[in-house]
C-alpha cells in the first residue's frame, strides 16, 4: 500500500505528512512519526497499514483490555461475536449497535469497525447501498483506540504501547 495515500485517507496532520515519502516500509512509515512524537499520528497510520483481516480481531484484543462501561463492552460483544460467525445478521447487528449510538464511544466504534470490515454501507432502513470503503473501516477502528487512549491519564504514552503492540502485525521490514 502506498503510504501517503494511507496518511491521507486516515487524514493525517501536515506535519506527520511531511515525515513521509513514497518507498518507506509500513514500519518505517509508523516509526518515523513515533520517533517525532506523533504517536496518535502513527497510531491511525498504523491501523490504516494492517492488514485488513487483522485490524478488528487486533482492536478487540486491545479493547479486551480497557476498562468499559457496559454499554462499551455491548458494541466489543458484538464484534467479537462477529468475529466467531461472520454472519450477515452479526454484522448487521454490530452497525445497529454503532448507529443507535450515533458511532459515540469505543463499544460504538469497534463494533462499527466490525460491521464495514466487509459488505455494504446501509441506510436508515437497513438496505444496501454501497460496498463499504477500504479505508471506512481503518478510520473508525482508529477512533476506537485513540478514544480508549484518551481513557488514559497519558494520552501519548497509551498511544505508544498501542503503536508498540500493533507493530508485529505489520509486513517485515523488507516488505514495501
Amino acid at each position: 500500500m502506498n503510504i501517503l495515500i494511507a496518511a491521507r485517507e486516515m487524514a493525517l496532520e501536515a506535519d506527520a505528512l511531511r515525515l513521509l515519502r513514497d518507498g518507506l516500509t509500513a514500519r518505517a512509515a509508523v516509526r518515523a512519526l513515533t520517533d517525532a512524537d506523533l504517536p496518535a499520528q502513527a497510531l491511525r497510520l498504523l491501523v490504516r497499514l494492517l492488514p485488513r483481516g487483522y485490524v478488528v480481531p487486533w482492536l478487540c484484543q486491545c479493547a479486551a483490555g480497557s476498562e468499559l462501561d457496559e454499554t462499551e463492552r455491548d458494541g466489543l460483544r458484538l464484534a467479537e461475536a462477529w468475529m466467531r460467525d461472520r454472519a450477515e445478521a452479526n454484522r448487521r447487528a454490530a452497525l445497529a449497535h454503532a448507529a443507535e449510538r450515533h458511532y459515540v464511544g469505543a463499544g460504538a466504534l469497534i463494533a462499527a469497525s466490525a460491521g464495514w470490515s466487509e459488505g455494504f454501507l446501509l441506510d436508515a432502513d437497513g438496505n444496501e447501498v454501497a460496498p463499504v470503503a477500504a479505508h471506512l473501516m481503518a478510520v473508525v477502528a482508529a477512533g476506537a483506540l485513540l478514544t480508549l487512549a484518551m481513557a488514559d491519564d497519558d494520552f501519548a504514552g497509551r498511544c505508544r504501547a498501542l503503536v508498540a503492540a500493533g507493530m508485529p502485525l505489520l509486513a517485515p521490514e523488507d516488505s514495501p
